[in-house]
């Protein structure tokens, strides 16, 4: 019998296994109206599959599920940038209190900025990568129907204190786009970056952020959005609370983002 999520959280951090995060994932799936695809379909000799399909009233999602997993302690945004630093790579940057400095997008030039993108969290390009290949085997062997399809990747990341939510999404921004422009990644619509149960002081353990291809197709939104609210209905039922909605405007106002600041544990639910 699979986990569920409270069991998960009930359990020490260091027996919370990437077997049983997608098992929690597994159910989530079935919580929000998907399947597994190897439920549906026979995977031929030699192709690859996505994790999950869903059929949904105006369109389908196929979904590829990853996690970060490695927690890499000796390697934090602050140590890199201090490294540069050490280097003379910095310019035009703010000294603060104490001994920190906020650098900004001038404090790099562009090739320095790109070869950090590249080289801080190399394993988020080859998990893309990856996924992309996953997704586009799919195609290949099920079906077509008459329905809008989009193919999305939810990049979980369930072990790396030293890479936060809107630090991922940096990461996966700067490869998507760089690969969308070129014309490659025809099979990923969107990207959701998320933790399960990892937080930071100041904000919300079911924070996320999500890229699309265009934001001009009302369907891929739509379909974006009812992911993560299903998510966060499924852990508002596991965990016995209540969802409140702010309002968009509220939100846009608050949308500051942290780079700098790791998760500071797991949370535990007993």
């Amino acid at each position: 019998m699979s986990i569920k999520l409270k069991q998960l959280l009930a359990l020490p951090t260091l027996e919370r296994t990437t077997q049983l995060y997608e098992e929690v994932y597994d159910d989530f799936i079935r919580y929000a109206g998907g399947t597994r695809l190897t439920d549906k379909f026979n995977v031929p000799n030699g192709k690859d599959n996505a994790d999950y399909i869903f059929y949904l009233n105006d369109y389908e999602i196929i979904l590829e599920l990853k996690q970060v997993t490695k927690y890499e302690k000796d390697n934090s945004i602050d140590e890199y940038f201090q490294k540069e630093l050490n280097k003379g790579k910095l310019q035009n940057f703010k000294k603060l209190n104490g001994n920190k400095i906020q650098i900004t997008p001038e404090s790099l030039s562009k090739s320095e900025w790109d070869k950090f993108y590249k080289k801080f969290r190399p394993s988020i390009s080859r998990t893309l990568n990856k996924a992309s290949s996953q997704l586009k085997d799919t195609e290949t062997f099920i079906h077509e129907t008459n329905k809008s399809r989009f193919k999305g990747v939810i990049l979980i990341n369930s072990n790396d204190y030293n890479l936060a939510t809107d630090l991922l999404f940096r990461l996966v921004e700067w490869k998507i786009k760089k690969e969308w422009k070129m014309d490659n990644y025809s099979s990923i619509d969107f990207v959701s970056c998320t933790t399960i149960d990892m937080f930071k002081n100041n904000q919300n353990p079911l924070y996320a952020r999500h890229i699309a291809k265009t934001i001009d197709n009302p369907l891929l939104i739509n379909a974006v959005r009812y992911l993560y609210e299903k998510w966060i209905s499924y852990v508002a039922d596991a965990l016995n609370m209540k969802v409140t909605k702010k309002e968009e405007q509220a939100l846009l106002e608050q949308g500051q983002i942290d780079l700098v600041k790791p998760f500071q544990g797991k949370i535990l639910f007993n």
